[in-house]
């Protein structure tokens, strides 16, 4: 059934739309019955069809007006207006309707909240009973059902819903299509923990179902170690040969071969062995090393090259090229990276381990990877942003000598402002952080309106001080000491409702819960070295080489990162794989051949760093 008044409305917005420009167009306050829906107006002959078709909708009886509305509602699409589709089609009752027709529309609903990150609504009218028919409806319906649900569970973080979905819709696929959806199944098979698909695969008995989960084993047990998944991988090609995913491999594990044949038979180190960074780096590249060893998987001869012993990188460069190196991995310091980038004939793949932004390099055998602030900060306002948040305030320190926090800043404020954001308010603070919040807050200025007030009045006046009230959350740039007075403060400040996104300055890397309880509720990004102990290294690394802080911890990962992707930027470059899941984060390859960092997100809980969005298991359902 219709509701005729939402289409006059609607017909009421294309007639506003079209006569903005025009002094005598209608107002949006006359009443219903005045407006004249066939007066002349300027509309596109886009908009003419639109207001045709819901005039066709709305008189006419059940199911032609829904077809005509769905019509326009694919109109409105096509004209940009997704947000007047979708309001369009929450006015039509689907209930009764035969189920192509109904089904269309609700996909085209469920479209528009996939589109807009409203997973969990999308997902409710993608399940609903209706749909247990749905081997009646014609394929292309099928197919876009399932990849709807397939996305919705992605957006929910239920890697294991999504992939049943796309397994079960595979059969019935193009060549094409099919290669892009075995991609997806790969990437979300690798979201997984092994322990969980070592599970989903012993539990598992339909064939094509096991076999994806035993080749998720195969790319996530075995990743770092190339010779063993090598074997791994053959011997699931000939336990598997008639499953779907032996026709058409991912493509990151079409070029395992390729790429164990292919590595270099010597790497040279160049790193400043006198500074502390560098000799983490350095120890957690052997632990990386000699943990493949110790699985009998080939490794490369290691040649280390001291950085600081010299003022001239580009000939220590040239050096190691000459004693044999087929690949180099390093400088470390920003200064030698720089002057690397100028080199137009490196003559040999080199990974710098730093990265100078806006700086194009002059060879295209030069990568990129870095721990860098910048992108931290690009990825907070992302987040932010995500969650549906407008508003900033910021307050950072206030540190001249320090220009790693003003780099926090600066890239925060420029990606939210790309995004469409406003920075509301912006503080700085040094030790006094209560006068600094409460300017950051405006408080003072409720408390002039008091004084104003009881001026006029000549009286005392009852007061409760009151924040401002335009922004929607704060970004924090602090260490785990300041942080730990701030936040508490926020809430004697009338702020303990906003929502506070930090860097990862503020975590320690210990568990310290007594003493971070007072960070409970703030959001950061991390490296997933920090958060979890999946990864089998950490427990050996840590005992060979312990580290007691987030900072070396992070170079700790960022040393084990450097020697696993030495065999792999091969499969990154070529496009084979989209990312690598790194001990630092998710690792991708960018067109400028530097490696972007995709960190975890986590958030204070009861005194710990727990991960925010941990793997849901919303349904597995096989309709």
């Amino acid at each position: 059934m219709l509701k005729p008044r939402f289409f006059i409305l609607l017909i009421m917005s294309i007639l506003l739309a079209g006569c903005a420009s025009q002094p005598g167009g209608p107002s949006a306050d006359a009443p219903l019955d005045e407006v004249d829906l066939d007066a002349d107006g300027i509309r596109s002959p886009e908009e003419e069809m639109i207001f045709s078709l819901l005039r066709q909708a709305n008189n006419s009886p059940s199911p032609e007006a829904e077809y005509f509305a769905l019509q326009a509602a694919r109109s409105y699409i096509g004209i940009g207006r997704e947000r007047d589709a979708y309001e369009l089609l929450t006015t039509l009752n689907t209930r009764q309707l035969e189920l192509q027709l109904a089904t269309e529309i609700l996909l085209l609903r469920a479209q528009y909240l996939v589109d807009n990150q409203r997973h969990e609504e999308a997902i409710i009218i993608l399940t609903i009973d209706r749909f247990d028919a749905l081997p009646q409806l014609p394929v292309p319906l099928q197919k876009e059902l399932r990849f709807l649900r397939a996305q919705s569970y992605e957006g929910l973080n239920d890697p294991a819903a999504a992939i049943r979905q796309r397994v079960l819709i595979d059969p019935v696929l193009g060549n094409s299509e099919k290669q892009a959806n075995h991609e997806q199944i790969w990437q979300d098979l690798l979201i997984l923990p092994v322990d969980e698909l070592r599970r989903l695969a012993a539990e598992e008995i339909i064939y094509a179902f096991q076999g994806w989960y035993e080749l998720g084993v195969v790319g996530k047990a075995y990743q770092y170690n190339l010779d063993r998944q090598l074997v791994e991988l053959n011997n699931w090609q000939q336990r598997w040969a008639r499953h779907p995913a032996a026709e058409e491999l991912p493509l990151t594990l079409q070029l395992v071969e390729r790429m164990a044949s292919e590595r270099p038979d010597q790497i040279a180190l160049l790193l400043p062995l006198n500074t502390n960074a560098g000799i983490i780096v350095r120890d957690a590249f052997m632990s990386a090393y000699l943990n493949v060893l110790s699985f009998g998987g080939q490794v490369p001869e290691i040649r280390f090259y001291d950085t600081s012993t010299t003022s001239d990188i580009v000939a220590l460069h040239a050096q190691a090229r000459r004693d044999g190196a087929g690949m180099i991995i390093g400088p470390l310091l920003r200064q030698n990276v720089a002057a690397i980038q100028q080199v137009r004939n490196l003559g040999v793949p080199t990974l710098a381990l730093n990265n100078i932004e806006g700086m194009q390099p002059a060879s295209n055998l030069l990568y990129q990877f870095a721990l860098s602030p910048e992108s931290e900060a690009r990825q907070l306002a992302e987040k932010a942003w995500d969650d549906g948040h407008r508003y900033a305030a910021i307050l950072s320190p206030f540190n001249p000598a320090d220009d790693t926090f003003q780099r926090k800043r600066d890239s925060f404020v420029q990606r939210w402002t790309e995004l469409g954001g406003q920075v509301v308010t912006q503080e700085f603070f040094t030790n006094n952080y209560t006068e600094s919040i409460e300017n950051l807050l405006d408080l003072n200025a409720s408390e002039y309106r008091r004084d104003e007030i009881s001026d006029l009045i000549n009286a005392n006046v009852q007061f409760s001080q009151r924040r401002r009230q335009d922004v929607d959350f704060i970004f924090l740039i602090a260490g785990p000491l300041a942080a730990r007075q701030i936040k508490p403060s926020l809430g004697y400040l009338y702020a303990g409702d906003l929502p506070v996104y930090a860097s990862q300055d503020i975590y320690s890397g210990l568990e310290r819960p007594l003493e971070d309880v007072d960070l409970n509720g703030i959001i950061f990004g991390e490296s997933p070295w920090l958060l979890s102990q999946e990864d089998e290294l950490k427990a050996a690394a840590q005992s060979l080489f312990p580290q007691n802080n987030a900072q070396n911890l992070r170079l700790q990962a960022f040393g084990i990162d450097a020697f696993r992707l030495y065999p792999r930027l091969q499969q990154l470059e070529s496009g084979a794989a989209n990312a690598f899941i790194g001990a630092t984060g998710i690792l991708s390859l960018d067109p400028d051949n530097r490696i972007t960092r995709q960190l975890n997100w986590a958030q204070m809980n009861n005194g710990f760093a727990r991960p925010l969005n941990p793997i849901s298991q919303v349904s597995t359902t096989d309709n």
